[in-house]
């Protein structure tokens, strides 16, 4: 018997509707339910995990802390029933709880020695299923290593397997790469802290298909594309992200998430190249957000390519470092840079910068003299740019990210 067919019975047994939660106030398990259930039980299982007003509320009211049955007091403001709360566990460890809603019509209330001993089931069963589901687990992460890792016939026996299985029906994915915000090595906290990052991000996401792993300096979760509730990439990277910085807590600055593009469960290995890939261009060109998209990167993915191809910044445009060594060659650089990435406003590009525009105007006429440029030719200001904004990359010196 499933940990579903078991909350199923035993809401079926009590007369009540029936929901398990995790330790994290995630849904596990919920009954089937009549139309007539209150607006807490319809929103944590659409967003499948509990509301932070009610889980405040919960613990402020000592619910939580509980070890055995207790009933909790309806709340209408945050649109709540009456409830009865068990908590589930083990040896003293309490991994959850079972939760039934006490629907005002009832004229007898729930016998709380009959819902602890449903919990008592629910405990056996979910036991149960996380032993099986450990030895599930592992192989998964044996699978997401082989699939992004492994030689061409090792991914393609990998894939094989995972569509068999049913992980990924749709037939598509994306792979999510965490990058702490201090650097990990070898096999101490940080370290660990990914892994632990990995797994809370698999749990914390659900559902058939995710996969998730961690190497030295950074984490990958793969999670099906184009299908219903993964579909939203910035919501799946923000989880990523918290689960990061939940395993992390204060030992290092915000982690970062990149998203690589939407691939074949057989191409998988190329999501997650591109999104490390994400990762290296933000590296090379100061890129601020925390979120980074591959399919949104732009101009920043041709110029990773030329990059990495051998072209050089002077190959665009010679002459920047004769402007670099000017005496004040750091500001006009500075001001060259801010007035092209304005789209050439003066205005804004003078604010960026905190100057008057007579100033600006002054630096971009001894810049243009010395490289022998008109900044008024649409060839000579895109060629400028580029040269610009390659000369970042190499005074990063990264190669590239997805080749390790």
């Amino acid at each position: 018997m499933s940990l579903q067919q078991t909350i199923t019975r035993v809401a079926a047994e009590l007369g009540r509707p029936a929901l398990v939660e995790d330790h994290r106030r995630s849904v596990v398990a919920y009954s089937p339910h009549p139309d007539e259930i209150d607006e807490v039980r319809r929103r944590s299982i659409l967003e499948h995990r509990a509301d932070p007003a009610v889980h405040s509320w919960l613990s402020r009211l000592g619910v939580y802390a509980a070890t055995s049955a207790v009933r909790v007091p309806g709340n209408p403001e945050l649109g709540m029933l009456p409830r009865v709360c068990v908590p589930i566990g083990r040896s003293g460890i309490v991994f959850g709880h079972l939760w039934f809603i006490e629907p005002a019509e009832h004229a007898r209330p729930l016998d709380l020695a009959r819902a602890s001993a449903s919990a008592e089931l629910v405990a056996e069963e979910w036991a149960r299923v996380r032993m099986s589901l450990e030895g599930e687990s592992a192989r998964e992460d044996e699978l997401a290593r082989e699939l992004m890792l492994g030689r061409a016939e090792v991914r393609r026996a990998a894939a094989a397997e995972l569509v068999e299985s049913g992980r990924f029906e749709s037939g598509l994915l994306r792979a999510y790469v965490l990058s702490p915000g201090a650097p990990a090595s070898g096999r101490g906290p940080a370290a660990e802290s990914l892994e632990r990052a990995a797994r809370r991000a698999r749990q914390a996401l659900g559902g058939r298909g995710v996969l998730a792993f961690a190497r030295r300096d950074h984490a990958v979760v793969v999670v099906p594309s184009a299908t219903g509730r993964f579909a939203d990439t910035d919501r799946i990277a923000g989880v990523v992200a918290e689960s990061a910085a939940e395993a992390f807590g204060a030992s290092t600055g915000a982690p970062r998430v990149a998203v690589g593009g939407e691939a074949s469960v057989v191409a998988a290995r190329e999501s997650y190249r591109e999104a490390r890939r994400a990762l290296g261009i933000a590296a090379s060109f100061r890129l601020a957000p925390r979120v980074l998209h591959w399919d949104r990167l732009g101009v920043y993915r041709g110029l990773d390519s030329a990059a990495a191809a051998g072209l050089r910044s002077g190959d665009f445009q010679p002459g920047l470092e004769r402007l670099a060594a000017e005496r004040d060659g750091d500001v006009l650089i500075e001001t060259l840079a801010s007035y092209l990435a304005a789209a050439g406003h003066v205005q804004t590009a003078a604010a960026r910068l905190g100057v008057h525009r007579t100033s600006l105007y002054n630096r971009l006429n001894r810049a243009q003299r010395i490289l022998g440029i008109d900044l008024d030719d649409g060839l000579d200001r895109l060629g400028v740019h580029i040269s610009l904004l390659l000369r970042a990359v190499e005074a990063t010196g990264d190669g590239d990210p997805a080749a390790g």
